[in-house]
């Protein structure tokens, strides 16, 4: 395997996912619903199994649509402010 550029340093294959799911609260929550219908179709049964397979679906359906109803702006964070010093909001 030839080594990485002395210029770039060598990344591990889940580092982006594992800082996306650190840093996005959405990656979380569809994890979580794929997890609940997972849960749902395979280990619960009776007539509680298409509820919870249906809360899971919407878990995921609402985490989706509220990230791509999100801009990239909303995304952006202010700068941290030193105590007394005066707010940019008002």
């Amino acid at each position: 395997m030839p080594a990485a550029p002395a210029g770039k340093l060598a990344r591990r294959r889940g580092a982006r996912m594992a800082r996306t799911l650190r840093t996005r609260w959405w990656p979380r929550f569809l994890l979580a619903g794929a997890l609940v219908v997972v849960v749902g179709a395979t280990l619960v049964s009776g007539a509680a199994a298409p509820w919870v397979i249906f809360a899971g679906a919407a878990i995921i359906f609402i985490s989706l649509s509220w990230t791509l109803s999100m801009s990239s702006a909303d995304y952006r964070r202010e700068p941290p402010m030193p105590p007394g010093a005066p707010s940019s909001g008002s």
